[in-house]
């Protein structure tokens, strides 16, 4: 009888844990924003805070040697160009400029030692900074300088893959113990013609090409979904996630606030390396990653697990963050790396869709944005919480994919929807891509497609040195050249010349940061009342509180656009205006006017904040 009930008990446990795999989605519109009864002590501290992503290559340099790093001797200030030496240097020097922005988490990309293959993502020590950036003892001091401006560090973690040029990798092309399998190693399925090897399979490389790659020395071939200098691990191997908890650990020690988790869909492979993935009908580049369906080598179910794993790892520790770099046009799958209640995995997967569907002006509408928008708060599950990203390291800058004059508007999205904003540095100030020429291309992507192509496929260009002021690169180094060209606009589009200027995208931000801290914001709903093909509008409403609207144009012409038709909800006739884009110079709609709901202009790409009064 005992052993019937445990063997029932067995059962019913297994069928517990199964569920909690089970996200629960809600398709309401009017989303929450914190919980109206959580204390403000209880609230992580990535619900309230906006994440800054700071590349460190590009930040500022002091050293100097025309790279990035994490503090020097001397400080440039963001308004005169002058220096001091009191407060140190690099990124590092920039904790007031942060402090003042509104920033609470700043998100460092690699910092690791690295043979910078690929900027830092190919690791040759998880433990140690790299002296391009400085030292341990300079990250202690970067450490210690933000936690007391109160400011959170959030360090990029990258478990797919090392470089070749670690240990690990070294020991195991040796078959040195215990590192025979701590990468992805295959026998060849045969040879050519010329007695070469032939990989086991079809798979593909992001960087293009083949993703096996063949070791004389081994005798075998290694898996790579980057580049041939970036092995993929094999989580597999019980020993390799042993020591990825014991990285984390390390960090964690070191007072570290979080990590970004890159790649985290790439962890796994099938365990049969002989099957092909499927080719993508109407391909025609077979060296093209898009050319394969990936159903063999991302997104498998073994990797909840292991973020299960650090999950736990990082709650033992107080507030810590953790954000997973996920890609998926499946909203289901992508909603399943949050968990659940039950079964917590990341704090949230990145939100890419506005990256994805703001690619260019002429798709950008009020009803895409606001389909785009509704695809995330309409399948995030029960109890999870939001987040918005315009741009990143891998993708062209907002400004320019759809547009400067939008850059306000954009920026009033994100850091007012209920959620959290991601902000990619230099969007604060509206940056551009910058022309880089072919010579001048260091990114790996880029020069994997050639001359003919890599324009379509650098990263580079998002990745120049952030403007400061108009002196020699823009601030950014005394050095005599920059790791890549600084944007020519920097005389006049700079952190130095926005805060002197009387109205700027640099002081709509800061206005914005300060905004969002309101309860409205915090704790309130949120609702689309008017959307139409130029206008996208949504408003953050909460009960005793004045209600906010936010009015978007998104037409390349001036409109004057009536609210007070086709709404889904009450408007008053009139509001006030609380701020707008730097666009509009009108003198009938500066901030603290009233202005009419039914005859509200707006010039191309404005948005404007208004307040209803909260009887509405």
């Amino acid at each position: 009888m005992k052993r019937s009930l445990l063997i029932t008990a067995f059962i019913v446990i297994l069928v517990l844990a199964a569920v909690t795999l089970t996200i629960s989605l809600t398709s309401s519109s009017e989303v929450m924003g914190t919980q109206a009864d959580e204390e403000a002590s209880d609230v992580p501290f990535w619900k309230t805070s906006i994440i800054y992503q700071a590349y460190p290559r590009s930040i500022s340099d002091e050293l100097p040697d025309g790279t990035g790093d994490l503090v020097g001797e001397l400080l440039s200030s963001v308004v005169t160009g002058a220096h001091n030496t009191e407060d140190g240097a690099g990124i590092t020097s920039k904790v007031d400029y942060l402090r003042d922005l509104g920033v609470g988490v700043v998100w460092l990309n690699p910092i690791y030692e690295s043979p910078m293959k690929d900027f830092g993502y190919d690791i040759s020590n998880y433990t140690a900074i790299d002296p391009i950036f400085g030292d341990m003892d300079d990250f202690d001091e970067l450490v210690a300088r933000f936690h007391e401006h109160g400011l959170k560090v959030v360090m990029d973690f990258v478990p797919n893959h090392s470089s070749d040029q670690h240990e690990w990798f070294q020991k195991s092309v040796r078959r040195e113990e215990p590192y025979t399998d701590y990468y992805v190693w295959a026998d060849p399925k045969g040879t050519d013609d010329d007695g070469s090897p032939i990989p086991p399979n079809n798979w593909l490389s992001v960087f293009r090409g083949s993703a096996w790659q063949w070791n004389e020395e081994r005798g075998q071939f290694f898996f790579h979904q980057f580049l041939a200098s970036q092995p993929d691990l094999n989580f597999r191997t019980p020993a390799v996630r042993e020591d990825m908890q014991k990285i984390l650990t390390f960090w964690l020690d070191k007072g570290v606030d979080g990590f970004r988790v890159d790649a985290i869909t790439f962890l796994f492979e099938v365990k049969d390396l002989t099957l092909n993935e499927p080719e993508v009908p109407g391909s025609e580049d077979p060296d093209d990653y898009a050319s394969l369906n990936h159903i063999y080598t991302t997104g498998l179910p073994e990797t909840f697990p292991v973020i299960r794993d650090w999950r736990v790892l990082l709650d033992q520790y107080p507030d810590k963050l953790l954000m997973l770099e996920v890609y998926s046009n499946n909203m289901e799958t992508l909603m399943k790396y949050y968990g659940n209640e039950t079964y917590p995995l990341g704090d949230f997967p990145f939100n890419f869709l506005l990256i994805d569907h703001l690619k260019n002006r002429s798709e950008l509408t009020g009803e895409s944005l606001r389909t785009t928008v509704g695809l995330w708060l309409d399948n995030l599950p029960k109890g999870k919480w939001p987040n918005w990203v315009l741009g990143n390291h891998d993708v062209g800058r907002v400004a320019s994919r759809v547009g400067e004059d939008l850059v306000d508007a954009l920026n009033m999205v994100i850091l007012l929807l209920p959620g959290t904003p991601v902000t990619y540095y230099g969007e604060e100030i509206g940056m551009l891509d910058t022309f880089i020429s072919w010579e001048d291309t260091q990114d790996p992507q880029g020069c994997h497609w050639g001359q003919d192509h890599y324009q379509e496929h650098s990263r580079d260009p998002a990745r120049t040195p952030m403007q400061w002021d108009e002196s020699k690169f823009a601030g950014f180094t005394t050095a005599n050249s920059t790791w890549l060209p600084v944007n020519p606009n920097y005389k006049t589009l700079n952190v130095a010349a926005q805060i002197l200027a009387q109205t700027s995208h640099l002081k709509i931000y800061r206005e914005l940061a300060v905004l969002r801290r309101e309860e409205v914001f915090m704790k309130g709903n949120v609702s689309f009342p008017v959307i139409t093909k130029d206008i996208f509008t949504f408003m953050r409403h909460l009960e005793s509180y004045e209600q906010y609207l936010v009015v978007v144009n998104l037409s390349q012409k001036p409109v004057e656009v009536n609210l007070l038709q086709n709404t889904t909800q009450e408007l008053p006739q009139k509001a006030n205006v609380v701020m707008r884009s730097i666009t509009d110079t009108s003198e009938n709609t500066k901030p603290g006017m009233e202005v009419p709901l039914d005859k509200l202009p707006l010039t191309a790409g404005e948005g404007m904040v208004l307040t209803l009064s909260s009887e509405v």
